[in-house]
């Protein structure tokens, strides 16, 4: 029996103005029918202001409706082991959503305070190693380098478990230039926090894995996960990138959760150890498929 009746699959984007089209946030919802799936919509949102709005509705439907319903988010829902205790004093990936939440600013048109808090918690946080890299060229911050800090000796590391697993994954410290995720983590989890926090829906939700574990019995029935895209073929050429991404991603989690595949992705990686698990859980998170054979061979086929 699939797990869930709609999927909503989010391209998020660290813009600091509105924006559409190429490297802007895209988001798509497909829907279970029979045995099969349907794509209800593809939008493009040109702020995360006008996309939270729309979570809010998709969750609040999903809740009203006693539907169950997954949200995968390609950005990264923790940092390496090490940041939430140096950050909050907590090694809990929640105390570290909180900060985060409390501390980044995201105007409803996009502007945001990530280069600033960056460049202050290297100075405080991170002081004589930093972490956080990579900033705008016609701007400078007093403790933000454009260019990568030496790697660090202590913890938190530069890479998380499951980015050492994901061909091309970028460390979250990087917050600009090609690739780069640590824009769009800093703001996601901000918003996803506050979306908890504030949205009235926080307790219909379950954050996975944090708050699962590594598992397919979910007791809420709005999942939210970490997704990485890029493990994907595209399925289509003829789409904005980010556009076929997320449709792409839709209609894959469908057909797996159609055919049981989806919970074996929630599952368990088979290659981590009781303590790597333990890591995961309380303050990395984990992206949803890394380590499975049968992503694997889906991708190859």
């Amino acid at each position: 029996m699939p797990l869930f009746d709609r999927i909503l699959i989010v391209d998020w984007s660290g813009a600091g103005q509105p924006v559409t089209g190429k490297n802007s946030l895209w988001a798509c919802l497909a829907r279970r029918e029979g045995d099969g799936h349907a794509i209800e919509w593809i939008e493009n949102f040109s702020t995360r202001h006008a996309f939270m709005q729309r979570l809010d509705a998709v969750v609040g439907a999903a809740v009203i409706e006693g539907q169950r319903l997954l949200c995968g988010f390609d950005f990264a829902f923790g940092y390496p082991a090490g940041t939430a205790e140096r950050l909050t004093g907590k090694a809990n990936w929640r105390a570290l959503w909180r900060k985060i939440g409390d501390e980044i600013e995201d105007a409803p048109d996009n502007r945001n305070n990530r280069f600033d808090l960056a460049s202050r918690w290297n100075a405080t946080h991170f002081a004589g190693e930093p972490r956080f890299w990579g900033r705008p060229h016609q701007h400078v911050y007093p403790a933000l380098d454009p260019k990568r800090p030496a790697a660090p000796t202590s913890a938190p590391l530069c890479l998380r478990q499951s980015e050492r697993f994901a061909k091309g994954a970028k460390a979250v410290w990087q917050l600009a230039y090609n690739g780069s995720v640590g824009s769009q983590t800093l703001l996601g989890i901000a918003r996803l926090s506050r979306f908890l926090n504030e949205s009235g829906h926080g307790e219909h939700v379950a954050v996975w894995p944090f708050e699962t574990g590594f598992g397919t019995t979910f007791e809420k029935p709005v999942v939210f996960a970490e997704i990485y895209p890029s493990l994907f073929t595209l399925t289509s050429r003829d789409e904005v990138k980010d556009q076929a991404q997320v449709r792409t991603v839709a209609e894959a989690f469908a057909r797996f959760d159609a055919d049981g595949r989806l919970a074996t992705l929630l599952d368990r990686p088979p290659m981590l150890s009781d303590e790597q698990v333990a890591t995961s859980l309380a303050e990395e998170g984990w992206v949803l498929g890394i380590g499975h054979r049968e992503l694997a061979t889906e991708l190859a086929a």
